[in-house]
């Protein structure tokens, strides 16, 4: 069939609507067919022209574009939000900004969304911080969404499909994969949700008690994460950046050796404790260099502390995590930094040079840090 399209007769309603213009040959014939299945789908010439991709419309009604679209004035109407704060919250959702409150141009069902945004604020919950939460939830699932779309369009992207064909398949992995998804995405939030709150848990039983949890020991702790990784995100193939994150989690992994233990990769960064400072900034020196020699890998911030910390099915929780955490945040690009307790723990050894880099103010840590920055000797 895939061989006489160019020749198959075009329906002459088609041909006068203008979705064939500029069109000739098989890919004439393609969309000619692609857009009679759909008509038979009850979609509309008018949804049609309106179309970027009209081989992906039946597998985006699936998932809620039905066509229909409303303004921001009439969003904040549907959720008792004002129009300044649903702007706001469009914008969180990664959507673009409209100057007219009364343009229509968002879709129902993305208006719809910020229903849920609603019903937190009703709860008690801060603006701002609700909307610095949606901010960096839709810039996950926005990376989610595209190596999803890239592994759907690669399950039906045949040699010889048409169109149609790819209307088809992707309408049916939509169909089945769409309803799987909110659970899906629901159970991890929870798995990290439930994470957070064991962290936190243990940092505010050391703020209120002034000191250490019982079983917490000392141990160093460090982090290195990707420079600019949400950047890149809009630079590069959700393919590439899961390539990158893979990378580093193998490179951490080669600098690991015990007493140096890998702990996990989280995204775009990866976790490392040892019982001893010393062996660990050291490893985070390999890494840093590692990541230097490779041309075509983008540049880490890494950094450490040493302290108090709680042991609990392979993760750390407690004060100096989060305290690696902040100082590797601190970090400029390539640079290994060391929190002040750390850095007086090794002290002069070997291989190993200090510079002074001041005291900041970290956030979520009480009173100014004092940072060390470590490189190689040679």
């Amino acid at each position: 069939m895939h061989g006489t399209l160019s020749t198959v007769q075009v329906d002459p309603r088609i041909e006068a609507s203008g979705l064939l213009d500029g069109l000739d040959g098989s890919a004439r014939a393609e969309r000619a067919e692609l857009i009679s299945w759909m008509l038979t789908e009850g979609f509309s010439v008018e949804h049609l022209r309106g179309s970027f991709s009209p081989m992906l419309l039946a597998s985006r009604r699936l998932i809620g574009d039905d066509a229909t679209y409303v303004s921001i004035r009439q969003i904040a109407e549907q959720t008792g939000m004002e129009i300044d704060l649903v702007r706001r919250a469009l914008r969180a959702f990664g959507l673009p900004n409209v100057d007219d409150p009364d343009e229509q141009v968002y879709l129902r069902a993305d208006g719809a969304a910020l229903m849920h945004t609603a019903r937190f604020l009703e709860m008690g919950f801060d603006a701002e911080d609700l909307l610095h939460a949606t901010r960096i939830l839709s810039e996950g699932l926005s990376n989610a969404a595209e190596v999803m779309r890239y592994a759907a369009l690669a399950a039906v992207l045949k040699p010889g499909a048409t169109e149609l064909d790819i209307a088809r398949g992707t309408e049916q992995v939509v169909s089945q994969a769409a309803p799987l998804l909110g659970p899906m995405i629901e159970d991890m939030l929870l798995v990290a949700l439930r994470h957070a709150m064991e962290t936190e848990a243990v940092n505010a039983s050391e703020r209120v008690s002034g000191t250490p949890l019982p079983g917490a020991r000392m141990i160093a702790v460090a982090f290195a994460d990707l420079v600019g990784f949400t950047r890149l995100g809009e630079d590069v193939e959700p393919a590439e950046l899961e390539r990158l994150a893979h990378r580093l989690a193998m490179m951490a992994r080669d600098v690991a050796q015990p007493p140096v233990r890998f702990v996990k990769a989280i995204g775009d960064a990866v976790m490392l404790v040892c019982p001893e400072p010393e062996p660990l900034l050291r490893a985070l020196l390999d890494l840093a260099g590692a990541a230097e020699a490779d041309a075509e890998f983008p540049r880490l911030r890494l950094g450490m502390s040493y302290g108090e910390a709680v042991s609990r099915a392979g993760d750390w929780f407690g004060g100096s995590v989060n305290l690696a955490s902040r100082v590797t945040g601190a970090a400029r690009p390539g640079a290994v930094l060391v929190a002040e307790q750390a850095q007086e723990a090794i002290g002069d050894v070997d291989g190993i040079r200090w510079s002074f880099v001041g005291a900041r103010h970290l956030k979520g840590i009480r009173g100014d840090t004092k940072l060390f920055r470590a490189r190689p000797a040679d």
